[in-house]
């Protein structure tokens, strides 16, 4: 005759076990995609916080200093090491974006929410920093900040200037893609060159202020500007 232990010990193996085990699943499932979910999120939710509103050029927070970056120490070979570099705490305006002939001139703040996007460009918290190699990533309004982004062309130069150094990007390709599926033409993981991705909420048309379905997605390479050194020296 079995014994009421060996019921409760059945029941754990066929109930609860399987239970914590799907529930360690998806927490892995989740670690490992969070960075893309939060890709997707922030993608969609451009469209909701895209309210037209005139937001002056104003600071949460600021780190940048626009004379820093000629005092940085840089060797031959264009490379500055970290101890040079400051890294941005989530809000705070650490550099800015600038393209003369279509005036584009905007901060750029570390975090991409809606507080954040309010006050200028938002740099996603999953991608890297200038310098630091493989993508970043960064959102702003079509109907402030990145409003002269309609007139950008292949072949542009995109400015970008930190507290550590001067960079330019290329512009290489541009498109536009639907908010559903633009999360799948972001690759954090490459490696082969550093590249700038700016989006923002297409068409450049106000009557589309919360519908906008549609992303304006430009792609940039860097061909100037240094390589920071992670590696600590003693």
């Amino acid at each position: 005759m079995k014994t009421s232990g060996s019921k409760i010990k059945r029941l754990m193996a066929y109930v609860f076990t399987p239970l914590i085990s799907t529930i360690i699943g998806y927490a892995i499932v989740a670690i490992i995609f969070s960075p893309f979910f939060g890709v997707i999120y922030a993608i969609g939710d451009l469209v909701i916080i895209n309210d037209g509103s005139n937001f002056g050029y104003t600071d949460l927070d600021s780190i940048f200093d626009e004379n820093a970056a000629e005092y940085v120490v840089e060797d031959e070979d264009g490379i500055v090491h970290i101890s040079e570099v400051t890294i941005p705490s989530y809000g705070e305006h650490y550099a800015e974006i600038r393209n003369r002939r279509i005036g584009l001139q905007a901060p750029i703040y570390f975090g991409d929410s809606y507080e954040i996007l309010r006050y200028g460009v938002g740099h996603n918290l999953n991608s890297r920093l200038p310098g630091f190699g493989g993508t970043l990533l960064m959102a702003g309004h079509n109907t402030s900040h990145f409003l002269p982004l309609q007139d950008i062309e292949i072949g542009d130069i995109l400015n970008l200037q930190t507290n550590y150094g001067f960079f330019e990007y290329e512009v290489f390709d541009i498109n536009l893609f639907h908010r559903d599926v633009a999360a799948n033409y972001v690759d954090f993981a490459q490696m082969d060159m550093e590249m700038l991705i700016i989006y923002t909420c297409y068409p450049f048309n106000s009557n589309t202020i919360g519908r906008a379905v549609y992303r304006m997605f430009v792609f940039a390479e860097k061909i100037s500007g240094p390589v920071i050194d992670i590696l600590v020296q003693e």
